[in-house]
């Protein structure tokens, strides 16, 4: 599975957010004009802060909306599918099947649309975040 190689803008955010939270992330990526972090699950909670206090802070130092997410276990049958709703979240779809690689999603209508985005940035984006954790060649959405 590939890898990302982290700029100095990553690096720096990374380690923005250690200083603020006081967890090491493991990445960070963008998605839908929102800034996504990845921690341990066992630092989940301590990562956003008492009443979301480091969510709150983080978000108006980088003046994007911030998520954090568990990092996923690739080894765990489903995984993929809710590594993928983490991402997408407040979006939801119907099902998710992999098939040599070929992920495939089902959604609603007015889901799809926004799943998929304007000129398929959104597409695009969630397949280079997907493909740094599991062994997938394409996402369709239908």
């Amino acid at each position: 599975m590939p890898k990302k190689t982290l700029d100095i803008e990553s690096i720096q955010q990374i380690n923005l957010f250690a200083k603020i939270t006081g967890v090491r992330a493991m990445n960070c990526f963008d998605y839908a004009n929102s800034k996504i972090f990845v921690v341990d699950g066992r630092m989940l909670k301590k990562a956003m802060g008492k009443k979301y206090s480091n969510l709150r802070k983080l978000s108006a130092f980088l003046k994007k909306k911030v998520k954090i997410i568990k990092s996923p276990n690739t080894g765990i049958p489903g995984e993929m599918e809710r590594f993928i709703k983490y991402i997408v979240y407040p979006l939801n779809f119907k099902s998710l099947k992999n098939e040599n690689g070929n992920v495939t999603i089902t959604a609603g209508t007015q889901s799809k649309a926004s799943l998929i985005g304007r000129d398929h940035l959104k597409i695009n984006q969630l397949l280079e975040i997907v493909k740094q954790y599991f062994e997938i060649k394409t996402i369709r959405i239908i």
